[in-house]
């Protein structure tokens, strides 16, 4: 990648504004595109220029000079207009570095063969592993694959999980964080990632798929759930009807001269309709239990239309919700997650609940929603209703729920969500989606709601890497607002990399190197000796603080002294 020339961020959005930040905290020269002239005053006085239009126009991208950039970051939600801009970017300037947000993961595959230098990158992916690990695990309990090694994280008073653990952090009382610690890993309160080897480690589980047996069972778990939580209204229609029974037997008994059981079948007979038989006729000589049966019969026949009624809307409700694709949630479901709002971190992180084989109930306000038909395709009930309300939550089982992650794409319905929640189930673990990262921290602090999660914050660092020739795999939250990133870096020929120990590039509390790849292989040595000498094309794989990666970044962009000369 040459070493001149300015990085191009089309949407300034979010995630647009956050990538912008992590590239100007790597002293890139950043031009903005996007229709919203709002973020012009809010980015001037960092020394970005923005361009304001649709980034699909060829003329608002020779406006931000994307034939002298090094690389265009596409940020936007629109998977087909961040291609359309990414076919127009390459067409005046077909060497430029292409990042481009996808979510579709499949079209995201074909996208390096398709462009001269591009990465496809899924913000909802980078960022629901965080969401997901909060949710099941609290602090710890990231898992994610890096250089053919299975990496999770935990707290060290856990056990470990065999191979080797690193130290990441040291989380203190008052939620201070101290990053990349140069300590023992048997040391009290820090979080480890354990490095497992390729068999060992956890395996993601596959997500369960309907099958005609569990379709079956779900049908007996439909009766039994309706069994076990009956509509008010049949309650109260049995009741009385129950009540009207028992009475009606007992006047019939003692006025009229029949036994209980003769009673009891004279009365149903009456309340049903039936034929009385010749020989019954227990009101013959006595005029008011005439009128009484009279008036049974009548009741009988009303008793006969609401049976019908009740059946007729059993039914079409039925076929309704069916058609709707709501699932009925299971009476026994327990220690389960419940994801509100299914939008593209919703799904995923749904889906990665499910993985880790945690049962996981979703709730979506709009019946239409992109997401609900391929979360019940994957098994995932869904109930389509506001994850506001009380009765839904409680409809929910949040009685017996583990946590509750509110990811819809409004910051005003996630808190409302959260703090209901925490209402009825105070002890409830609760990881609430906001977007502004800073906003997220007040909320922690202000509501005492421990886990908030920015997808713009866990997935910026990875799109601004990207942009300057690095791979983040993963980004681990660490505390309230600290992350820490896995990365690979090749080292480019002739930079200030080539030829340094690969143990100097380690520091406390910024970056350390934990493997070490030999040129086109596609294993990663973890273990390697103190005089190790990085050469060109070698990968080096690490964790670091964002400003550690952006000095490791520095380092691979800087020619020696004698390339120089």
């Amino acid at each position: 990648m040459p070493n001149s020339g300015h990085v191009v961020v089309c949407g300034l959005d979010h995630l647009g504004l956050r990538t912008i930040e992590e590239l100007r905290l790597r002293d890139e020269q950043v031009v903005g595109v996007g229709d919203d002239a709002d973020a012009d005053e809010a980015l001037a006085a960092s020394g970005v220029r923005i361009v304001v239009g649709n980034q699909r126009l060829s003329r608002v991208l020779r406006q931000a000079d994307v034939g002298s950039a090094s690389a265009i970051v596409l940020t936007g939600d629109d998977d087909l207009g961040n291609l359309d801009a990414a076919l127009a970017a390459t067409e005046l300037n077909p060497t430029i570095r292409v990042v481009i947000r996808i979510f579709d993961q499949e079209l995201g595959a074909h996208i390096p063969q398709l462009f001269h230098d591009a990465v496809a990158l899924s913000s909802s992916a980078l960022a629901a592993p965080g969401f997901v690990s909060a949710a099941i695990d609290g602090e710890t309990g990231a898992s994610f694959t890096l250089a053919g090694r299975v990496l999770s994280s935990r707290q060290s008073a856990d056990p470990a999980i065999g191979g080797t653990s690193i130290p990441i952090a040291r989380l203190h009382a008052d939620r201070t964080v101290e990053l990349l610690p140069d300590t023992a890993a048997t040391e009290p309160d820090l979080i480890l990632v354990d490095v497992a080897e390729p068999t060992d480690g956890p395996r993601p589980t596959p997500v369960p798929r309907p099958t005609r047996t569990s379709r079956r069972h779900g049908m007996f778990g439909t009766i039994r759930a309706r069994l076990s939580t009956p509509e008010q209204r049949l309650v109260r229609f049995g009741a009385i009807l129950l009540a009207l029974w028992v009475v009606s037997a007992i006047l019939f008994e003692a006025f009229a001269g029949l036994s209980p059981l003769d009673a009891v079948s004279y009365v149903v007979t009456l309340l049903t309709g039936a034929a009385v038989p010749a020989d019954v006729d227990a009101a013959k000589d006595n005029a008011a239990l005439r009128v009484y049966a009279i008036f049974l019969s009548l009741i009988g026949a009303a008793i006969v239309a609401v049976i019908y009624a009740f059946i007729t809307d059993a039914l079409i409700r039925s076929r309704l919700l069916q058609t709707l694709g709501r699932r009925t949630i299971p009476s026994d479901i327990t220690d389960h997650v419940i994801v509100a709002g299914l939008g593209s971190i919703g799904y995923r992180v749904a889906l990665g609940v499910a993985a880790r084989g945690v049962p996981v109930v979703a709730v979506e306000v709009k019946d239409d929603g992109r997401f609900v038909s391929p979360a019940r395709a994957a098994g995932i009930p869904v109930v389509i209703a506001d994850a506001r309300h009380p009765e839904i939550l409680e409809e929910l089982r949040l009685g017996t729920a583990r946590a509750i992650v509110a990811a819809t794409d409004d910051d005003l319905v996630n808190l409302s969500a959260a703090l209901n929640a925490r209402a009825l189930r105070p002890d409830l673990r609760v990881v609430v989606r906001l977007f502004d990262p800073e906003f997220a921290l007040r909320v922690q602090h202000g509501f005492s709601i421990r886990f908030t999660r920015s997808v713009s914050h866990l997935a910026a660092p990875a799109f601004a890497a990207a942009a300057v020739g690095s791979e983040v795999v993963a980004t681990v939250p660490v505390g309230d607002k600290r992350v820490i990133l896995f990365a690979r870096l090749r080292v480019p020929a002739g930079s200030m990399l080539e030829g340094r120990l690969a143990s100097s590039l380690g520091g406390a509390g910024a970056l350390r190197v934990l493997a070490v790849a030999d040129p086109g292989s596609e294993v990663a040595r973890w273990t390697f000796p103190d005089d190790e000498i990085m050469d060109a094309d070698e990968e080096v794989v690490v964790a670091a603080t964002r400003a550690g990666l952006g000095e490791l970044l520095r380092l691979a962009a800087t020619p020696t002294k004698r390339d120089v000369a």
